[in-house]
């Protein structure tokens, strides 16, 4: 019919065989070591293309092609939320993100108890929560580790931490066979800010910081509460596999999130130039939305809490608690 001709939708849409699965429909182990996704992903069907081999040509612009949320487990509704990955003017977050936090969320509340966290205590970088002198020294570091450790629920006893230089890409086991550890970057210009190498053969949990954090009093918590955040996840065996921004996210269930918020994305002025830091696998947008999640859950309008934390980061904590306050009957809906 003429009229079917006329209001029928021309389909421009053009496939390209699919970025990640290179047209196989699944993703095998040179997928995986290619798209540098080792211990993270497994072999299995191919969730960028669903099995297909293709996927539209105007996808790999909005979805990178290793994007960690994108996995085979997800409901039609998260997938195409990812795929469509619409960016809403009401929240600091893209949709994917926002899905994956909030799930994420729950997924952590399952582990340490919603209770828990409404009544956990916040510490601030203020010398009433941290009464520490820093002076640079492993001392600090020491005294540190205790306070963090103590707000955790990780016995201080079970815990050895040494230190590295941030010249240094490689430390030793101390194995009587020579094995060492090869420091890896959470960014790909930094050197590790610490590492977790798991259990002793005493029972110990090993931690090592890189001395640069000694000057750094926030970087310093921030970085010690992730290490000991993996103790939480993978050390009491909650998780079987590493999963770095997960572990980011517990310590703001932790009632530490202000740390690492803050040391998220750094500037620092000089006479002549600018110059700026990162830490952490959280963007600084994702870590104004999971406080904003944190407040929500625990009914805290006006926390006093947020007048520590960096004014981009508050922005986007504001922009967030606008959003779950405004969207109430959505926000930690399991999808």
């Amino acid at each position: 019919m003429w009229w079917t001709r006329l209001f029928k939708r021309k389909d421009t849409s053009t496939k390209i065989t699919c970025p990640r699965c290179l047209g196989k429909g699944h993703v095998d182990e040179d997928d995986i070591i290619r798209l540098n996704r080792q211990g993270k992903w497994r072999p299995g069907a191919c969730a960028y293309c669903s099995g297909s081999g293709n996927v539209d040509n105007e996808v790999p612009s909005r979805v990178p092609v290793d994007a960690r949320h994108l996995t085979t487990n997800l409901s039609e509704s998260v997938r195409d939320a990812i795929i469509n990955n619409p960016k809403r003017d009401d929240c600091p977050v893209s949709e994917r993100s926002r899905l994956w936090l909030e799930n994420a969320f729950l997924l952590l509340l399952s582990f340490f108890g919603k209770e828990n966290t409404q009544q956990r205590r916040v510490l601030t970088p203020h010398h009433s929560d941290f009464p520490i002198q820093y002076s640079g020294t492993e001392e600090t570091a020491h005294d540190t580790m205790k306070i963090v450790a103590t707000q955790m629920e990780v016995p201080l006893d079970s815990i050895q931490l040494f230190f590295y230089d941030d010249q240094v890409r490689e430390v030793s086991t101390g194995s009587p066979f020579g094995g060492k550890i090869y420091l890896e970057s959470r960014k790909e210009d930094q050197i590790a800010s610490g590492v977790y190498l798991g259990q002793t053969e005493d029972g110990k949990y090993e931690l090592w910081l890189n001395r640069k954090n000694l000057s750094e009093p926030e970087s310093l918590v921030a970085t010690l509460a992730h290490e000991i955040a993996h103790i939480k996840l993978l050390g009491e065996n909650r998780i079987k596999e590493n999963d770095e921004p997960l572990t980011d996210l517990a310590i703001v269930i932790f009632g530490l999130g202000i740390f690492g918020a803050n040391t998220a994305f750094k500037t620092a002025k000089r006479r002549e130039s600018y110059s700026w830091s990162s830490n952490g696998y959280l963007s600084q947008m994702e870590w104004g939305y999971a406080l904003a999640l944190f407040a929500h859950l625990r009914r805290e309008l006006s926390p006093k809490w947020i007048d520590h934390l960096t004014p981009n980061v508050k922005s986007d904590f504001l922009l967030g608690q606008q959003f779950t306050l405004a969207n109430s009957d959505t926000v930690f809906k399991k999808h």
